[in-house]
């Protein structure tokens, strides 16, 4: 659940943005849109000021550099370049508080009358209104989102370049925030904003960004939300969003898609299937497959029938070590195949039991991993004689 939109702003509206015919659109890079020759002048003359000897001459130029409109920041960015000492300390104080003024006059106007024009304004709104729509509730959670991580979305509409470093920095105090105390509430809008913010594309993750806000996808907090909070269908969409962003390790997404059956993880399955991977994130992709439970992933899933790369035991580990209470070969081991055939038996409706697979539930991967494997090639070749007899592959049902 969302807390409630506290008063944003003082009573009284700063100047308000004049931007009809500026051509600033906040989807664009407002950092890019050029000032006019009047404002440029204006700008050279407040900074010639700025870095006058007389203190009333800089506090008059700061005064007024205060007041100017969004069109302006670009110019006193070049400025900014080409400052040294003193004024660019100054300089970059300014630039900084238009910012964060221009934003939250954009902000207030959107909070004040809530509307898709006043949002068109705001940075990510038309992504976020791809995922969740235009209606009264999405726009009052597009509002507390962009409200709880202001400076991020000020960041994005203005200076997207800064954005990776502020996303890293910003993520990491989230992070420390997904600690899974019931006791208190989870920042539902700022991981939103992160996961929003850091699923573009565009956006470069550095360092332990991704990482960080995955973090929320372990805190049972978080899962709740996504289940049966009260705007779960937006936080499920922004965080399939997230989700599929390519770049971000597998492992944690699909293990998520399993435990809330998103649809995603079929795109992320996809993805990490035809890399042909040798790593535990194939299994979780099968497994995850087998979760969705659609048989129109059959042609994938037996396109691996043949793969004998091993999985599981990890390398270097033996099996009597790790299963100390079963009575399994030495030789035991789950491989590519195993995993597909036993999904493969189960998106066709039937039983991997009755094939030799004693597949055992898990909530967590769908089946329990080392209950997917053989002892050796020859119970391997038997339980997939017995599929291909009684289905074929689906290959073979299209023609």
């Amino acid at each position: 659940m969302f807390s409630p939109i506290f008063t944003l702003f003082p009573s009284s509206l700063l100047t308000l943005l004049i931007i009809s015919g500026t051509g600033v659109s906040a989807q664009d890079d407002p950092a890019k849109v050029e000032a006019t020759s009047e404002s440029d002048a204006v700008v050279r003359t407040l900074v010639e000021s700025l870095a006058s000897e007389n203190f009333a001459d800089r506090q008059a130029a700061t005064a007024e550099m205060l007041k100017l409109d969004v069109v302006a920041v670009p110019a006193l960015e070049v400025a900014l370049t080409a400052a040294t000492g003193e004024t660019a300390i100054r300089l970059r104080q300014i630039v900084a508080q238009l910012r964060k003024r221009h934003f939250d006059d954009r902000l207030q106007i959107f909070t004040a009358e809530p509307s898709e024009v006043t949002a068109a304004d705001l940075p990510q709104w038309n992504r976020f209104a791809a995922l969740a729509g235009t209606n009264t509730t999405a726009m009052t959670v597009f509002g507390e989102v962009l409200n709880a991580e202001r400076e991020l979305f000020a960041t994005r509409l203005f200076t997207p370049r800064e954005l990776p470093a502020i996303l890293e920095s910003r993520s990491a105090e989230f992070a420390r925030l997904c600690n899974g105390r019931s006791e208190d509430e989870f920042p539902i809008a700022s991981c939103i904003a992160l996961m929003l913010l850091a699923s573009e594309s565009e956006t470069t993750l550095i360092r332990a960004t991704s990482t960080n806000i995955s973090d929320a996808l372990d805190d049972p907090r978080f899962s709740k939300l996504i289940t049966d909070g009260v705007h779960a269908a937006i936080v499920r969409e922004v965080t399939s969003e997230w989700l599929k962003r390519p770049g971000i390790a597998a492992d944690r997404p699909l293990l998520f898609s399993i435990q809330h059956e998103l649809p995603v993880g079929r795109s992320i399955a996809h993805r990490i299937i035809e890399t042909q991977s040798r790593r535990q994130d194939m299994y979780y992709s099968l497994l995850c497959l087998a979760r969705l439970n659609d048989s129109i992933d059959l042609p994938v899933v037996e396109s691996l029938l043949e793969t004998p790369t091993t999985l599981w035991p990890p390398r270097g580990q033996l099996v009597q070590r790790l299963l100390p209470n079963r009575d399994v070969e030495s030789s035991f081991s789950v491989q590519t195949r195993d995993v597909a055939l036993a999904v493969a038996i189960h998106l066709r409706g039937a039983a991997p039991e009755d094939y030799g697979i004693p597949v055992r539930p898990s909530e967590v991967t769908f089946f329990v991993v080392d209950s997917l494997g053989f002892d050796n090639d020859e119970a391997r070749a038997v339980a997939l004689a017995k599929y291909r007899a009684q289905f074929g592959s689906s290959d073979e049902k299209s023609k």
